[in-house]
């Protein structure tokens, strides 16, 4: 009998940032990082893992992008140091991928550990300090 796996990132009260739009984009994101997750577990053939991680990363940096068009719109203070976070994840997702397509040794177990810990550090601070400052602001 198989045992239950447990989601690789469980949305939790503790990652909203109370900011309605950004929270459903994250729960979003970490439905699809579960998705790559299972996707490994199954042991999916490379392309199929190819797509659900382009799906992903396609996911991210439109969520990066979304986020980063709101911080301009409301002059957000810590917009430079937000987005300089972002830009490091885009490194690392982009330089896996060349890993995975060039056939290097690259897992993406190991990946998904750095993702992971990565989305929660950056959820519970970065983008906290975020929906912090737009409902101080009373921005919508």
């Amino acid at each position: 009998m198989n045992k239950p796996v447990a989601l690789l990132l469980e949305w939790e009260p503790r990652y909203s940032v109370h900011v309605a739009e950004i929270d459903e984009e994250h729960r979003v994101w970490f439905a699809l990082i579960n998705g790559l997750y299972f996707t490994v577990l199954e042991k999916a053939d490379k392309r199929i893992l190819r797509t659900v991680l382009a799906e992903t990363t396609q996911y991210t940096f439109a969520h990066f992008a979304h986020e980063e068009k709101l911080m301009e719109e409301i002059d957000y203070p810590e917009r430079e140091k937000h987005v300089l976070e972002h830009e490091h994840l885009a490194r690392e997702a982009r330089a896996f991928t060349e890993r995975l397509g060039s056939g290097q040794c690259a897992t993406v177990i190991e990946y998904l550990v750095f993702l992971s810990e990565w989305v929660r550090h950056h959820t519970i601070t970065t983008d906290r300090a975020l929906g912090d400052y737009i409902n101080a602001h009373s921005v919508d």
